[in-house]
């Protein structure tokens, strides 16, 4: 070679090169934390010492930094001397002054002109403080040392505190140093609007002991057992102390961890808000439907993990906790157009129904599998194996529900039910099913835009389709214990470390702030094991989690493949270098590679280059999941609100698509604020990516009975209102107590943005996701050219009735004409005038009614309550005020706990059943009526728990 044969000429080159760049001032060692190689600059280090307002967090958080020389940012290497006292060592030749910046997530970060060292005092934001001091105490109450193991259930996450994002609280609970796991801190999903609450659980031997604080509060409400094998008197006491919406939640979840549940379960049921028979009942249909009709997908022939040909879409009758489990796991969500849900009970269809479509958009045909639960045999089955009545009260359901767990853990499709399994689903019968806004033409087939029919059963039954056949199941290998799964989190971060050290130079480290781990761990299984695990892994070499933003799990469809991205952010830079590594069920590893590297840009440039772009999805990252990595990728580069990234998770990718539903809700939020008794409701009408992140952040769901599905055409939801702009639904706001509601119509215009600057599809959406995230923060994008328009018209009171027809679509009701036909004038007074006058001929049947229910044995009473709660058609979501349960606590005093149940069935409204609307009670008679609840509230327990059968 050259070098070889004429090495001094060389050297002597590369010296007068470096030279004349060190002069010109243009030298730039190019390293995150890393070492440079560069010999000729000048080193330079500085002492800093970094102290934590909670003393303890110095052993336990690695703080990261910036430093700048000017708006340069300057590369540095880490080296830890003692517990908060670090040598931070950089090259520069410049004679700038240069500022250092001290970053810790929960941490307010500080930023400082540098000398020879320096001390930063970090201070800890609002809700770290508020994480670390409820933690500290449940420390004090229940002594976590002497702990097998320890459960946390939270509302903190997209909750606010002080107008911020509470996720710091989590951070503080993990960062306390006790033997809390990261897969054992639960966040239940809920809207910024609601109460920060905290359940801490820890188990020894078998008590099962919780304290728990409500409201954001420093002081408990709760202190004592929370296991199933309590006393009535100790559920009563424990119910009568919880004054917030989540006691249900806390002792279902609490329970199912205790028993075993699956962690995806656990997860599921999170985001739903409890355990319920709902929810082990759609895992079960679930674990059944993939079990005898698994996803057909490709034979594997290049590096890629083969991809789909078919995809589920369900046909659901929202109310049924069922609804959530079978969207979660199957990843076959709202905003992926992927389910459709109204009351089709009219048709035969019941709230435990579930029909899926596998369907083959290569062969334009599926097969439709209709799944239930018998809830009436499996509660029989349970009354006969332990003698008791799951319907008695919400003590027994505990009891219940671990029964489901014991048999689902041994075989999860044992419960699962198939009512018909049919073939040859032809593609308008799929569109008349499932909707479809535009015309759709292929060949001589052309089907005109029609609105969804969902579970549909008399025209599902009149079809005369052919019976499906089931695949028939090929064993499962042996599975991966917990520790082993651990490791596989410990081998991808070592094996990603080593590569950027080798191509890079660049030195990882624990706690980096911009390091993004982003997995399927967690969601996916392997062998027929659940992979949370693995995030225990990550957790614990990297100190990366997601509420500190750097360890992103991206919700999938449990048979995906385990994947791992590994990416590297410059603030200054659009650069995004990345390691993409695949664990195989056989225990081997795939590495992403690109023309000899195993390190490539997936930033905007990149994006920009169709060719480059092609070529990474052939090599780099051939497992189908591109656009998923890369488009969370760059938004997280740009660090958006936390209640942003919940929603991208869920939804599984970023699309300017996605971005109406963060506008809508908190338009929603501020402009249709809940008053008491009061719950959101959503009939959604244009369906895209927006709705998962309206799902999310609205806290409405099909499976809390109270988000429908109705696809109309484009033509039906072109707006009127706003020029430009699409009818994107229909939110009711409803009154339980009042059995009234009034609705409005929730129109989004698109905003102009620019992304003339960009070639490619790719690179254009980025700047719309840059943009969006700009507007979500309050920040000056130049691109954004129009900004967009939410607005709500035709706000309407209506009756029961004309809810119930709402969520119906009866017949061919279309929800946008209908809501613009129904009389304006009729106000809310003129309303509970016509249930008065309706009522009046009724009373004596309703003292009848009320005596004889007060008379009922404790199940019957909970029925007829519950009946009489739900069929309005809403639930006591947990949006409910806290005030409202405080007066139904205080009656709740006078109760003999030794014999009722409290907090039972009539929680159970939290999802909604679908019955015929309930007769309105006369506001003259509010005072006795209020009498008669509250005695009634006695008997049964009148809790607003999340809770359901």
């Amino acid at each position: 070679m050259v070098v070889k044969n004429n090495g001094k000429r060389f050297v002597f080159i590369l010296l007068v090169v470096t030279l004349i760049a060190l002069m010109m001032g243009n030298v730039c060692a190019e390293d995150v934390n890393g070492t440079n190689v560069d010999t000729l600059t000048p080193t330079k280090s500085i002492n800093v010492d970094v102290n934590y307002e909670y003393e303890n967090d110095n052993n336990n958080v690695i703080p990261d930094f910036y430093i700048y020389s000017g708006e340069d940012k300057i590369e540095y290497n880490k080296e830890l001397v003692s517990s908060n006292r670090f040598v931070l060592t950089f090259k520069d030749n410049s004679s700038n002054e240069y500022n250092i910046t001290a970053l810790t997530a929960g941490y307010i970060s500080q930023s400082q002109i540098i000398s020879d060292s320096i001390t930063f005092n970090l201070k800890a934001s609002d809700a770290y403080k508020l994480g670390r001091d409820v933690t500290a105490d449940a420390d004090r109450l229940l002594d976590f040392k002497t702990a097998d193991d320890i459960l946390v259930v939270t509302t903190a996450g997209v909750t606010k505190l002080n107008g911020k994002s509470t996720e710091d609280a989590l951070e503080a609970i993990l960062n306390y140093g006790t033997k809390i796991k990261y897969s054992n801190v639960l966040m239940l999903r809920d809207t910024a609007v609601n109460p920060i609450d905290f359940a801490f659980i820890v188990k020894k031997g078998n008590e099962l002991k919780a304290v728990i604080y409500e409201n954001g509060s420093r002081s408990y409400s709760y202190l004592g057992t929370i296991s199933e094998n309590m006393t009535r008197e100790q559920w009563n006491n424990y119910i009568r102390s919880i004054h917030g919406q989540n006691a249900w939640s806390f002792a279902s979840l609490a329970n199912g961890w205790v028993a075993g549940v699956s962690r995806e379960v656990l997860q599921e049921a999170a985001f739903h808000g409890h355990i319920c028979e709902g929810t082990l009942g759609g895992y079960s249909i679930v674990k059944a439907l993939i079990k005898y009709y698994p996803p057909v997908q490709e034979t594997l022939t290049g590096g890629g993990s083969p991809a789909d040909i078919t995809s589920y879409k369900i046909l659901g009758v929202p109310g049924g906790s069922d609804d959530d489990a079978v969207l979660f796991f199957l990843d076959a969500t709202i905003g992926k157009t992927s389910y459709v849900g109204i009351d089709t009970t009219a048709t035969g269809a019941t709230e435990n129904m579930l029909g899926f479509i596998r369907w083959d958009a290569k062969s334009l045909s599926g097969d439709l599998i209709i799944m239930s639960f018998d809830s009436k045999k499996i509660k029989a089955d349970f009354k006969a194996e332990t003698g008791i009545n799951a319907d008695a009260g919400s003590l027994e359901e505990l009891k219940y529900c671990t029964w489901w767990i014991n048999k689902i853990n041994k075989n999860p499709e044992e419960l699962a039910t198939f009512l018909y399994e049919f073939t040859n689903l032809t593609e308008e019968q799929f569109y008349y099913l499932m909707g479809t806004a535009n015309s759709v033409v292929h060949g001589n087939v052309s089907i005109a835009p029609v609105e969804s029919h969902g579970l549909d059963l008399k025209y599902i039954l009149s079809l005369n389709l052919p019976k499906a056949t089931r695949t028939v199941p090929s064993g499962e290998s042996g599975s991966l214990s917990d520790e082993e799964m651990k490791n596989i989190g410990f081998e991808a971060y070592n094996k990603a470390s080593a590569i950027f050290k080798d191509e890079l130079n660049i030195n990882l480290g624990k706690d980096n702030v911009d390091l993004g781990i982003f997995t399927s761990a967690g969601y996916v299984y392997l062998n027929g094991k659940e992979t949370v695990a693995v995030r225990d892994g990550l957790y614990e070499i990297a100190g990366a989690t997601l509420y500190s933003k750097n360890l992103l799990q991206y919700h999938q469809a449990l048979w995906k493949p385990l994947w791992f991205t590994f990416i590297l952010r410059n603030p200054n830079s659009d650069v995004l270098y990345s390691v993409y590594l695949r664990y195989n069920p056989d225990g081997t590893w795939f590495v992403g590679e690109l023309n000899g590297s195993n390190v490539v840009d997936i930033g905007i440039e990149t994006l920009n280059s169709s060719a480059k772009v092609k070529a990474i999805q052939k090599t780099f990252m051939p497992d189908k999941n591109w656009n998923n990595i890369q488009s969370i990728a760059n938004a997280w580069k740009s660090n958006p609100n936390f209640d942003q990234i919940m929603a991208f998770l869920y939804h599984n990718h970023v699309c300017p698509g996605v971005q109406p539903g963060f506008f809508i809700t908190d338009y929603i939020q501020q402009n249709h604020p809940l008053g008491e008794n009061e719950s959101y409701n959503y009939i959604a009408s244009s369906t895209y990516c927006k709705d998962d992140s309206l799902t999310y952040l609205l806290g409405v769901s099909p499976g809390m009975g109270t988000y429908f599905v109705q696809k109309l055409p484009n033509s039906d939801v072109t707006s009127t209102y706003v020029d430009g702009a699409t009818d994107e639904g229909a939110l009711v706001i409803w009154d339980n107590n009042l059995n009234i509601g009034r609705v409005v119509i929730v129109s989004f215009k698109w905003p102009t943005i620019d992304t003339s600057m960009y070639a490619t599809s790719e690179a254009k959406r980025a700047a719309q996701i840059q943009a969006f995230i700009d507007l979500y923060k309050g920040i000056n994008n130049p691109n954004v050219l129009e900004n967009f328009v939410v607005k709500t018209s035709e706000e309407k009171w209506i009756t029961a009735e004309q809810f119930n027809l709402l969520k119906s679509g009866s017949g061919e009701l279309n929800t946008m004409d209908y809501i613009k036909s129904l009389d304006g004038s009729v106000t809310k007074e003129d309303l509970l005038k016509q249930l008065e006058k309706n009522n009046n001929s009724n009373t004596n049947t309703n003292t009848n009614t009320n005596t004889n229910t007060n008379s009922n044995s404790n199940s019957n009473v909970n029925e007829n309550s519950h009946s009489s709660a739900s069929s309005a058609g809403v639930s006591n979501n947990r949006n409910m005020p806290q005030s409202s349960n405080s007066n139904v606590g205080d009656s709740n005093n006078a109760l003999d706990s030794s014999s009722a149940d409290l907090g039972s069935d009539d929680g159970k409204s939290y999802e909604v059943s679908k019955k015929s609307p309930a007769k309105s009670i006369n506001p003259d008679y509010m005072p006795y009526v209020v009498i008669v609840i509250l005695i009634v509230g006695i008997l049964v327990g009148v809790g607003y728990m999340k809770h359901r059968k």
